[in-house]
């Protein structure tokens, strides 16, 4: 969408998830959320995984997308722009695909609804707090009030 940086995390993981080319992260049956094959990612997308590519031994290399060169850093920004692991959930999203896939949700990123990515921001300290403090503000009078 207009206003959207194609450098950013979830821009990024948007054309990835919706690429032909990549096999390693897919939509969920609902396309509501991300699966995402961890050991076909650090072969695929990671850059321990480039020296694997472009050899003719596959299909065609995905150009590296992640400055990430390991999967749990991969996690990490999942979780820095607001996705979730959802739990109790491991299976296989093709028939025949008998390979453990693990499924992460964000209610901003849905297949049908691109302009959702806009209100994707990368969680700071500042906007961490901001939340809670909003939670607290209901019990509480705001601050600098003499309530």
């Amino acid at each position: 969408p207009a206003g959207l940086s194609a450098s950013t995390f979830p821009a990024k993981l948007w054309r990835l998830v919706n690429s032909p080319r990549v096999r390693s992260v897919r939509w969920d049956s609902r396309a509501q959320g991300l699966l995402v094959d961890r050991s076909l990612l650090e072969r695929e997308l990671l850059s321990s995984g480039h020296a694997h590519r472009g050899r003719g031994d596959g299909p065609a290399p995905v150009p590296h997308s992640f400055r990430a060169t390991q999967f749990r850093s991969f996690v990490r920004q999942l979780y820095r722009y607001g996705f979730r692991k959802v739990p109790g959930w491991l299976g296989s999203p093709a028939p025949g695909d008998a390979a453990a896939w693990l499924h992460y949700s964000n209610p901003c990123f849905r297949r049908d609804r691109p302009d959702l990515l806009l209100r994707i921001k990368r969680l700071t300290r500042a906007n961490r707090q901001r939340p809670a403090a909003g939670r607290e503000g209901r019990r509480r009078p705001p601050c600098g009030s003499q309530k």
